[in-house]
C-alpha cells in the first residue's frame, strides 16, 4: 500500500494547478464521485514535458533531460514546459498501471518505477520525482471526531466535534459535512473546497477560523471553529431575543460584524453573501462573518453564468449587471445592520422579489427603525444605501463612525433605549 502522506482525497476537476507547478512534481488524488470507495478513481496528476520523437522509450531519459536544460518559456518537440496533465491509475487484475505495457501490484511499485524511468502519458514525457504531499489545511478523516447535531441544511449537516491539528493539539471545533446521496454532491464539495483554501489564512475574531478540510474519505469534511453560545445562525437569534437587546449592544453587534468584513476587503476578499443568516454570534454576543462559499479574492466581479441571487441582499448594480464588489458587500453589510435592529426580520418582508428588485433598481432602500440613533440612519441612508457604489463608505469608514457611539456623549443614554417590533417602512 502507497504511504498515507503521499495521497489525498479531492473532488472531481480539484485545480491541481495550485499545487504542483514545476516539472517532476506529482500528486495523487481520490476521486470524490463514488459512494463506495473501493471504486474510487486514483488520479495522478503531473507535470510533463515535451513531445518525444518516435523513438524507443530507452532513448526518453537523455532527451528529458536535455529538455530539463532548457530555460523556463522555450519549445522543444512542439510543447510548452510544465503542462500538467491529470490521468487515471487504472486497475486490472489486482494491478495498477499508468501505461498498458507496465503493470505493478502496488501503487509504492508504480511510483517507485516512475521515479527511475520515463514514462509516455498522452505522447509527452513524465517522471515522478518530487510527490506534493498533503497539504497544512488538508486533514485525514481520523483526525477529527465528531459529536452532537448543531444544525442541519439542505446540503448538508454540521457537528460539534474534536480536531487533532498538525501539531497534535486537540480542539474543538465545526465539522460540516456534504449530504452524500445529492445529486448537487460535486458542486457543493467544489464549494467547500474553495470556501477551506480560501480562508484558511484568515485570523480575526469576528471571522469563523477555517481550520481546513478532510479529504481521504467520503463525505468531505469542512472543519470550522466551533463557536460556543447560541445554536444557530444571528437571524434565528435576533428573531427570539431582539427586543430585550438595548440599542448600545445592537451598534456593537454592526460593528462586530462590519470589523470583519473590513479585516475581509483589508485582504482584497469579497464576501459576496453578507447576511444575518451567515453570521453567527458567541455567549458573549461577539457575532462573527461565516459561510464563504460564495467569496472571492479580488475586488470585482463579474458572474459569467446565472446562479440563484439572495435579491434582498443585493446592491443595485449587482441586480443589474451582476457584478460584485467591495462597494456591493458594504450595501450588503448595511442590509444585515437592518436585519440587526429590526430582530431579525426579513428585508422587505412584505414585498415579492420582483417588487423588491424594482424598489432598489429605482433608487429605494431599507428604513432603519426609528429608534436606531439619527445620525447612524443617517449614515446608512445617505452613504452605505447610496445607489452609486463609489458614493458608499468603505468598511474601515463604516467601522469608524460605528465605533464613534462608543465614547459620544449624546448617545449616554442609549442603553436606556429599548427596540420596539420594526418595519421596513
Amino acid at each position: 500500500m502507497i504511504r498515507k502522506s503521499l495521497i489525498s482525497g479531492k473532488c472531481v476537476k480539484d485545480p491541481s494547478n495550485l499545487l504542483i507547478t514545476a516539472v517532476r512534481h506529482f500528486h495523487l488524488q481520490v476521486e470524490a464521485g463514488s459512494k463506495e470507495p473501493a471504486r474510487r478513481e486514483i488520479i495522478l496528476s503531473v507535470v510533463c514535458e515535451g513531445t518525444p520523437d518516435p523513438l524507443q522509450l530507452s532513448d526518453a531519459m537523455k532527451r528529458y533531460e536535455e529538455m530539463e536544460e532548457e530555460k523556463l518559456g522555450r519549445k522543444k518537440y512542439g510543447k510548452k514546459r510544465g503542462k500538467i496533465k491529470n490521468v487515471v491509475i487504472r486497475r486490472a487484475f489486482g494491478k495498477y498501471m499508468v501505461e498498458t505495457t507496465h503493470l505493478f501490484s502496488t501503487l509504492d511499485q508504480l511510483i517507485q518505477y516512475y521515479k527511475q524511468n520515463p514514462g509516455n502519458l498522452f505522447k509527452t514525457v513524465f517522471i515522478l520525482q518530487h510527490p506534493v504531499r498533503q497539504q497544512s489545511w488538508e486533514y485525514y478523516h481520523s483526525d477529527v471526531r465528531q459529536g452532537s447535531l448543531l444544525g442541519e441544511g439542505a446540503f448538508g449537516i454540521v457537528r460539534e466535534g474534536t480536531l487533532r491539528t498538525k501539531s497534535g493539539k486537540v480542539v474543538p471545533v465545526a465539522v460540516k459535512q456534504t449530504k452524500a446521496d445529492l445529486d448537487l454532491c460535486k458542486a457543493k464539495i467544489k464549494e467547500m473546497m474553495k470556501e477551506a483554501r480560501l480562508m484558511r489564512h484568515f485570523r480575526h475574531k469576528n471571522i469563523v477560523r477555517t481550520y481546513g478540510v478532510a479529504v481521504d474519505e467520503q463525505p468531505l469534511l469542512l472543519i470550522l471553529e466551533l463557536v460556543t453560545g447560541w445554536r444557530g445562525s444571528l437571524n434565528n437569534f435576533l428573531r427570539q431575543n431582539g427586543e430585550r437587546i438595548d440599542v448600545t449592544e445592537k451598534i456593537i453587534m454592526c460593528l462586530g460584524a462590519a470589523s470583519g468584513v473590513e479585516y475581509l476587503h483589508l485582504n482584497q476578499c469579497m464576501h459576496r453573501d453578507l447576511a444575518a443568516r451567515n453570521c453567527l454570534i458567541t455567549r458573549e454576543k461577539v457575532v462573527k462573518i461565516s459561510d464563504f462559499g460564495l467569496s472571492r479574492m479580488g475586488t470585482h466581479y463579474v458572474l459569467k453564468s446565472a446562479i440563484k441571487l439572495p435579491i434582498r441582499w443585493l446592491a443595485p448594480e449587482t441586480i443589474a449587471t451582476f457584478a460584485f464588489s467591495l462597494k456591493s458587500d458594504v450595501f450588503s453589510f448595511g442590509v444585515l445592520a437592518y436585519e440587526i435592529f429590526a430582530n431579525g426580520a426579513e428585508p422587505w418582508d412584505r414585498h415579492t422579489n420582483a417588487e423588491v428588485k424594482a424598489a432598489v433598481l429605482g433608487g429605494m432602500h431599507l428604513k432603519f427603525p426609528a429608534y436606531c440613533p439619527a445620525r447612524l440612519r443617517e449614515f446608512f441612508s445617505s452613504r452605505v444605501f447610496a445607489k452609486t457604489p463609489s458614493h458608499r463608505p468603505s468598511m474601515t469608514e463604516v467601522v469608524k463612525m460605528l465605533k464613534s457611539f462608543s465614547t459620544a456623549d449624546e448617545y449616554a443614554d442609549l442603553k436606556r433605549r429599548h427596540s420596539p417590533t420594526s418595519r421596513n417602512y
